[in-house]
């Protein structure tokens, strides 16, 4: 009998093995999918730019060293107006962990353009050549925060040599995913490998539907206006946690605004009506920590967030299916829209007429 028990232990083991094979980032060859452009030659529509596959913040503590290059890109709208003499502002536009196959990016682009304001629609998951269909976890290793944060900041980077941008008025703003990718760059240890010391920095940040459950060692800010803006019926996201974080920047000189949509849940623009999804998880009380060498903690599970296994390990721990409402609410759309253009204008000192 003894045969069969170690055959049978042989099967288990085997079944973990081949598990954790599945589950273990894999090294794919890079696909191309946007084709990198001069912005002298092509100054607006579907760009490309170098940036770099940043898989953990060790790989934003070095610049990308070690990171596998490749080009990203997305989509720019320009203002009619828009020329080598006459300057335009920018924000750079970060979509969510659903991705942009709804065209969010694009339709937030085009409403800044009509107001004055160049947008720029980063896919950080079609330049990795993901798809809709694909799976949440092949997401998180092709495409994780970090690399959308390379992304951002390569595309500051890029802007900086259009002839019809404004580069000391470039902004970022994002959705869920990409909102919190844009609060992360607010702080220096995150962009001073990409941009340098005294580099490049954003001048405006704002935040659609994202949570403020960060922390870091080195707590220094680039110090630019922030715009925080939440749905009051939003269970996925913590509203006090979010006051608690504005506090804090503003003790330290920042400006910051947060303002609460009456009856909003998450993803307030999304192409569905508004209701509550059962069993939907919920993250909120997940808190990222970032170390000295950019070594990210779940704080509540104690687990390191350094690979798209332990990621989704710690994410498992601190986070429940408690589900949340979202949907489009047009009156919390309408609204933030408009919040959002007056916060670039009042920071940029934009004519509003």
């Amino acid at each position: 009998m003894k045969w069969v028990k170690r055959f049978a232990l042989f099967i288990v083991c085997l079944s973990a093995a081949y598990g954790a094979y599945s589950l273990w980032p894999k090294t794919e060859p890079v696909v191309d999918v946007f084709y990198e452009t001069s912005f002298d030659a092509v100054p607006y529509g579907v760009v490309g730019f170098q940036s770099y596959n940043a898989k953990t913040g060790f790989d934003l503590n070095d610049g990308g060293n070690n990171a596998v290059w490749q080009t990203t890109g997305g989509t720019l709208v320009l203002p009619d107006h828009a020329s080598a003499t006459n300057k335009v502002p920018a924000v750079v536009i970060l979509h969510g962990s659903g991705g942009d196959w709804s065209g969010r990016n694009t339709n937030m682009a085009m409403f800044l353009a009509r107001n004055g304001i160049a947008g720029l629609g980063i896919d950080t998951f079609g330049a990795r050549n993901l798809r809709s269909t694909d799976g949440y976890l092949e997401r998180l290793q092709k495409a994780p925060i970090y690399t959308q944060m390379a992304d951002a900041l390569s595309a500051l980077k890029a802007l900086q040599s259009h002839p019809f941008i404004d580069k000391d008025k470039i902004g970022v703003t994002g959705f869920s995913l990409g909102a919190g990718s844009t609060l992360y760059m607010m702080f220096e240890p995150v962009i001073e490998a990409t941009l340098g010391e005294s580099g490049p920095r954003f001048s405006a940040y704002a935040m659609f539907y994202g949570g403020c459950m960060v922390d870091f060692d080195d707590f220094r800010i680039e110090g630019s206006p922030l715009l925080i803006m939440m749905g009051e019926a939003d269970e996925s996201m913590s509203i006090p946690a979010c006051e608690k974080f504005r506090d804090r920047l503003i003790s330290m000189g920042v400006a910051v605004d947060l303002i609460v949509y009456p009856g909003a849940g998450h993803a307030w623009d999304a192409p569905f009506p508004q209701q509550f999804f059962p069993g939907k998880i919920v993250t909120r009380d997940c808190l990222m920590h970032w170390g000295p060498k950019g070594e990210a903690t779940e704080l509540t599970s104690g687990k390191s967030m350094d690979s798209a296994i332990n990621a989704f390990s710690a994410m498992s721990q601190c986070s429940h299916s408690d589900g949340y409402t979202l949907g489009r609410n047009q009156a919390a759309l309408d609204k933030s829209y408009l919040d959002f253009l007056k916060f670039l204008q009042t920071t940029w000192g934009l004519d509003n007429s």
